[in-house]
């Protein structure tokens, strides 16, 4: 499958959240981005000390070890730093508004500062393609697998869109 050059796509920016679980004491534990000009990074983030929940079924399927998180992971004002350096003012998507906007909003407040970028769920998307690319890139997900890793996953998006630009044929 021959990919198009950067230059022929738009710039869309994925990003993905790795949680402690699900329920309202969870944190984000991992964030990655992606976007289609090739750009992108993943980080842990260590728990504040009032951030104690921990879900064994949410670890068995992301598979990471809450000492990992205090041994490599950025402190809650440089992870919000970094994100806002990284992602500016841009529109980045999600799979999990809800969940995501909750768990960014849980790591910016314990930062005590606010995100430069907008997050919009995937399906907004449809906005700037039309219903066949839009069932054309679907298609594509179903076929690309989950990692449960944020880096990994936000890539899968961007793998995805790209690969969908390329079946649709729009340069």
């Amino acid at each position: 499958m021959a990919i198009l050059p950067a230059s022929d796509l738009p710039l869309i920016t994925f990003i993905d959240i790795e949680a402690s679980g699900l329920g309202p004491d969870s944190y984000p534990i991992e964030l990655g981005w992606a976007d289609t000009l090739g750009n992108g990074e993943g980080f842990l983030i260590c728990p504040r000390d009032e951030w104690t929940h921990w879900d064994p079924v949410a670890a068995s399927i992301h598979g990471i070890a809450r000492d990992e998180l205090f041994e490599r992971g950025l402190n809650v004002v440089d992870a919000a730093e970094k994100l806002n350096d990284m992602l500016g003012f841009e529109t980045v998507y999600c799979d999990a508004l809800d969940s995501d906007l909750f768990w960014i909003s849980r790591l910016f407040d314990a930062a005590k500062l606010e995100p430069s970028f907008r997050v919009s769920d995937f399906y907004q998307l449809h906005k700037m393609l039309s219903d066949e690319h839009m069932l054309s890139l679907r298609q594509m997900l179903k076929s690309l697998p989950v990692l449960h890793r944020a880096q990994a996953d936000a890539e899968r998006y961007v793998k995805a869109i790209v690969a969908s630009y390329t079946n649709y044929g729009i340069r």
